[in-house]
């Protein structure tokens, strides 16, 4: 069932600012007070605001205020663009029933504050195989894999598909470091590090939206996408 990832897109968002601007880790993103208010409505983030910290920093403390000023950066089209790139709003293929697509809405369906949304992780809906095709774009040095189903016919396994580079090597790079930051120093230092091996990934906790309200409500969807050894990573998971 497809869900929203919340704070895992700005996995996307990230990605997309490394390509598509100047933006760099160390780069100095104003988050203010912890209050940014936008046509309609507000976005808080803790009680005194995270002030300035830098884009490291942001995937780090999952800044959602500090998502949408990057996202703003990166602006619509381009925002639109790698999350296509990524695979989101696509089947991935694997050959199971009722597979869906997920929700990625069309720019010209866009609306005002579309462009916050989206780079936090709202207003999109992914489903668990789409977010592990994500994450292992960053594992595989920029590269993105179909996935698969290990089958085998007549004693042989099925041809991997050859896979699509959607990221330049050095991007993939730097948001692996940045991904271990979110294990060593963020969100995930309690329950991502593992026992002996290096690892990466970014926390989602997405509010869960009421389609018959059309209301965000109090309830929560906690997740995690990471993946292992950092440096020459073998699993990913979500």
């Amino acid at each position: 069932v497809p869900f929203e990832p919340g704070s895992m897109f700005k996995v996307v968002t990230l990605s997309a600012a490394l390509e598509t601007t100047n933006m760099r880790p160390d780069t100095l993103v104003a988050t203010g007070n912890g209050e940014l208010h936008l046509p309609g409505r507000v976005i808080h983030e803790s009680h005194h605001g995270l002030g300035t910290i830098t884009m490291q920093e942001v995937l780090e403390k999952s800044s959602n205020i500090g998502a949408i000023l990057i996202g703003m950066k990166v602006g619509s089209q381009n925002e639109y663009d790698y999350a296509r790139r990524f695979g989101f709003g696509q089947k991935s293929g694997l050959p199971l029933p009722a597979e869906s697509s997920g929700l990625l809405r069309p720019l010209s369906r866009w609306g005002t504050t579309s462009l916050a949304s989206v780079s936090m992780g709202q207003e999109v809906s992914v489903t668990s195989v789409q977010l592990a095709r994500a994450c292992s774009v960053i594992a595989n040095g920029g590269m993105l894999v179909k996935p698969k189903l290990v089958l085998e016919r007549n004693g042989k396994r099925e041809p991997d598909e050859a896979p699509a580079r959607i990221l330049k090597p050095e991007t993939a790079i730097t948001m692996r470091a940045m991904m271990e930051g979110v294990v060593l120093r963020g969100t995930a230092r309690i329950h991502g590090r593992l026992a002996g091996y290096t690892s990466a990934g970014k926390t989602g906790t997405a509010q869960i939206f009421d389609t018959a309200t059309h209301h965000y409500t109090h309830s929560y969807n906690a997740s995690f996408m990471g993946f292992a050894p950092v440096m020459n990573p073998a699993l990913v998971i979500v």
